[in-house]
């Protein structure tokens, strides 16, 4: 479920938190595939990806807004890993950010490895 505009490392953060057979990851998967990124910024520490989902994808039922933030990676460059947040707004992907623990994020961050938190994952949806 390739989205349009994601570099590598980003699909692949997107495909992990989505990753499972729980019926609001199934939702949102379909979601990513028929979503696209709307603007991409870069910080100092990280980057912000929004999306904006087709708008005869229907959203979550009951409108809800939460985040998923349960995978982490050692990415080369990043003495301490990144971290990842999934926000969904209105049922919806809304957006997806990635962030350093106080350090500058690499130029490329092309050699990465992806894990999450604890498993079995622990989600509370």
């Amino acid at each position: 479920m390739a989205m349009t505009g994601l570099n590598d490392l980003e699909q692949a953060v997107l495909d992990k938190l989505l990753d499972g057979d729980h019926p609001v990851l199934v939702a949102l998967r379909e979601q990513a595939s028929r979503a696209r990124v709307s603007s991409h910024e870069r910080s100092g520490a990280g980057f912000f990806c929004s999306f904006e989902v087709s708008a005869d994808v229907a959203p979550l039922r009951g409108s809800t807004d939460f985040e998923l933030g349960d995978v982490e990676a050692s990415v080369d460059g990043l003495e301490h890993g990144a971290g990842f947040l999934l926000f969904v707004r209105g049922g919806r992907l809304a957006a997806l950010e990635g962030y350093s623990y106080e350090e500058p994020w690499p130029t490329e961050a092309t050699n990465f490895r992806l894990s999450y938190r604890q498993e079995p994952r622990d989600l509370k949806l």
